[in-house]
């Protein structure tokens, strides 16, 4: 059941961040309304990038504010075992030779696991509901098509086909019904061969099977939904730079008059007049070849968008350089010190968690873990430990650092809440 967790979190944290990308990508239709269409559909593109890949590269460009929204609802530290390297001096400033215990208890922090749980099997009751739709649509329309006759090539007819559609990944079959205006045939045989040459009978499946991963995200519905809108307009748009702009009034009438409802939304078929027929009869009507201006415009905006969305905000908690642990090493040994407990031996190590920074200030985030010794007769034992959730913050001048800060979570009922008000989310 962990894994399936641990599945479920990832997929969300990519659809959040994914979620960024498609509201770029909504402003920039809005931007790019007289770019070519076909730049709108690579938008899209990117969106689906981000919602396979789970890791990208970092980037100071990245607009990204942070890429893993949620996290495990519970944090395990395992047995400790001694380090290459540790931090061990007496209180009292002796230097004493002692063995690091390696049988520290485990440590768990949780609040539980019902929630995640219950919402993992929701995510994948919800994958199978639609992949089950998709499967049984899907089967009802090969039967329906199951007598169709050839017409030439991959061109069929049907009794059973009310409009003209690609069905097929394959080997795509373009399906018309036995009653079509010859005068529309050309023009829909154009639109649907346009539609294979571009691999639309597979962009548009590929855009379903992430809508049902993420199929929880409101945003991925109406992405999927523009994005069918979008791949039927640079489809209407490469027809008419093929047949001119003097079939321009012929393939709007076979628009109309081909116009399918369509009250869910499927994977398949590529419908000839599947969706937002009225937008993209204006569209036909008024194309204009596009300046060459506003096409480098939008392959720029392309560029940028993938710059600054497909790469990860750039994580400063691995850029702990040697001085900086070197005064860490010797802050913490300085704080215990200097608590006003004397007569004490103890052992020290420190595991960062991660960083933030402003300005000339730095501020690490990381567990401290201590033993405390003392003498029993003439042996020296352990008394007792600690995980301690730490925070030092220090200021960089001239390569050399200066102490702001040595906090600590607080202890009784205040530890969970003085942790969450220190503690960035992630």
């Amino acid at each position: 059941m962990s894994q399936i967790i641990q599945a479920f979190l990832s997929i969300v944290n990519m659809s959040i961040s994914a979620s960024f990308i498609l509201i770029a990508v909504l402003l920039l239709r809005l931007i790019l309304k007289k770019a070519p269409k076909w730049i709108t559909v690579a938008l899209w593109g990117i969106v689906a990038v981000r919602l396979i890949c789970p890791i990208f590269i970092e980037s100071e460009l990245s607009l990204l504010p942070e890429t893993e929204w949620v996290e495990p609802q519970g944090v395990q530290l395992d047995n400790h075992t001694a380090p290459d390297e540790i931090v061990f001096e007496a209180v009292t400033g002796e230097s004493i030779d002692v063995e690091y215990p390696t049988t520290e208890p485990d440590i768990t922090v949780t609040k539980g696991i019902g929630i995640p749980s219950l919402l993992s099997l929701i995510w994948l009751s919800g994958i199978a509901a639609m992949l089950l739709y998709t499967a049984v649509s899907y089967c009802r329309l090969k039967g329906r098509v199951r007598e169709a006759v050839k017409l030439r090539d991959n061109i069929f007819q049907s009794e059973s086909v009310v409009s003209p559609f690609v069905l097929g990944i394959i080997n795509p079959k373009i399906y018309l019904p036995f009653n079509m205006n010859e005068k529309n045939v050309g023009h829909v045989v154009a639109h649907e061969t346009a539609h294979i040459r571009r691999k639309d009978h597979i962009w548009k499946p590929i855009g379903f099977l992430l809508l049902t991963v993420h199929w929880f995200n409101p945003l991925m519905w109406l992405g999927y939904i523009l994005l069918c809108r979008d791949i039927e307009l640079a489809c209407d748009e490469k027809v008419i730079k093929t047949l001119g702009h003097d079939a321009r009034a012929d393939y709007s009438e076979a628009l109309l008059s081909c116009s399918v409802s369509r009250r869910m939304i499927a994977a398949c078929p590529i419908a000839f007049g599947e969706v937002g027929v009225k937008d993209r009869v204006k569209s036909v009507l008024n194309y204009k070849k596009p300046a060459f201006w506003i096409i480098i415009i939008g392959i720029a905006a392309c560029a940028a968008v993938a710059v600054c969305f497909l790469t990860d905000p750039v994580d400063i908690g691995t850029a702990i350089d040697d001085d900086l642990k070197a005064f860490i090493d010797a802050r913490i040994p300085e704080h215990f010190r200097n608590d006003g407990s004397e007569g004490r031996a103890c052992c020290f190590d420190w595991k960062p968690l991660g960083t933030t920074q402003s300005g000339d200030e730095i501020t690490v985030y990381m567990w401290v873990m201590y033993r405390e010794y003392s003498y029993i007769g003439t042996e020296l034992q352990g008394q007792r430990g600690s995980h301690v959730p730490t925070a030092i913050t220090v200021k960089e001048e001239n390569g050399a650092y200066t102490l702001i800060e040595y906090w600590e979570a607080d202890n009784g009922g205040k530890y969970a809440p003085s942790i969450k008000n220190k503690f960035p989310r992630k």
